[in-house]
């Protein structure tokens, strides 16, 4: 099954952050196995491909993006602004636009 989602992006005009211009942009996600944990899922967004695998620990959710080497914790699949943060982690390897555009593919798979 594949379901087209929107997710937007913020463009600063310069040094002023009330210059700002919101831009909602297309990715796609095509859900491979969804009937048990780990979740599984492609998303396309960005101009890239991400296998992903996510679900349920104790104590909280986790992602895994094996092709980029990536992992992370997540909070509710619906918390959009603290899960697009952790996706985005301390060494920013995803950028603001690829951590966004995950961050809202998990919302659109949240119960």
């Amino acid at each position: 099954m594949i379901l087209d989602y929107e997710y937007p992006v913020v463009y600063f005009n310069g040094d002023d952050y009330e210059d700002s211009d919101v831009i909602n942009k297309a990715g796609q996600i095509e859900l491979l196995q969804i009937s048990q944990e780990p979740y599984e899922a492609i998303v396309n967004a960005e101009g890239y491909s991400f296998h992903i695998l996510f679900g349920s620990k104790t104590g909280g959710n986790f992602l895994c993006i094996p092709g980029w080497r990536m992992g992370c914790e997540l909070s509710y699949l619906s918390d959009v602004f603290w899960n697009q943060r952790s996706i985005l982690g301390d060494d920013q390897r995803f950028g603001y636009e690829t951590a966004t555009a995950v961050a809202y593919a998990l919302n659109v798979n949240a119960p």
